[in-house]
């Protein structure tokens, strides 16, 4: 599903309050690590506007209300230069990609969605020289509500690094010998939003 991936980082797949905006349903993503700090992000698969869905089994948006508000919606996701390929499903579902590559040093941290949005996260400490995870995690009742709702989240994260991996909590971590001696990947399977939070963290020293 993905091309080969050249850069750096860590990220951490945080769920969305029902009070929030936009939750992953289910996704594919995919973080290459690279020791001189240069990384690429992608993120592929489904999400779910929870104030749209809400809304709409509440039956308070019908009909012309709703294609009036996936245009809001799609007007949105699309004035993030990084995000591609919309595509409204139903009830709030949508397809989305959204892929970024850069220098870490530089940019210090990097955020998807956005700040406000804050689903996966990665930041560089200039003094530590360390990449640590971002996001926030949800207490239990707020996971309940979410799937009482009837939502969740489920996909799979992998971390591909040449890096010193000081911690993780992934599933699997395999050797990569065709990226190179020191080069792993490290898997996080998300079965349902109840899964704690992947987290990484490297060194760059």
């Amino acid at each position: 599903m993905f091309r080969r991936l050249r850069p750096l980082l860590i990220l951490l797949v945080a769920a969305v309050a029902l009070a929030g905006c936009y939750l992953p349903a289910r996704f594919d993503a995919e973080i290459e690590l690279d020791r001189r700090g240069y990384y690429k992000v992608i993120f592929a698969g489904y999400m779910v506007d929870t104030r749209l869905y809400k809304d709409l089994k509440e039956g308070k948006v019908q009909g012309a209300q709703e294609v009036e508000e996936v245009k809001k919606l799609k007007a949105d996701i699309e004035r993030d230069p990084d995000a591609s390929d919309f595509g409204y499903i139903k009830q709030g579902y949508f397809k989305l990609k959204w892929q970024r590559e850069g220098d870490l040093l530089k940019a210090k941290s990097v955020t998807f969605l956005r700040r406000n949005e804050h689903i996966l996260g990665i930041a560089y400490n200039k003094e530590t020289r360390l990449v640590n995870i971002l996001g926030r995690s949800l207490p239990k009742s707020q996971k309940d509500q979410i799937v009482q709702a009837g939502m969740n989240t489920t996909g799979e994260l992998r971390v591909i690094t040449d890096t010193k991996v000081i911690s993780h909590n992934a599933d699997e971590v395999k050797d990569f010998p065709a990226r190179g001696p020191r080069t792993k990947v490290y898997v996080f399977r998300i079965p349902n939003i109840y899964r704690a939070t992947p987290q990484m963290q490297v060194s760059l020293r």
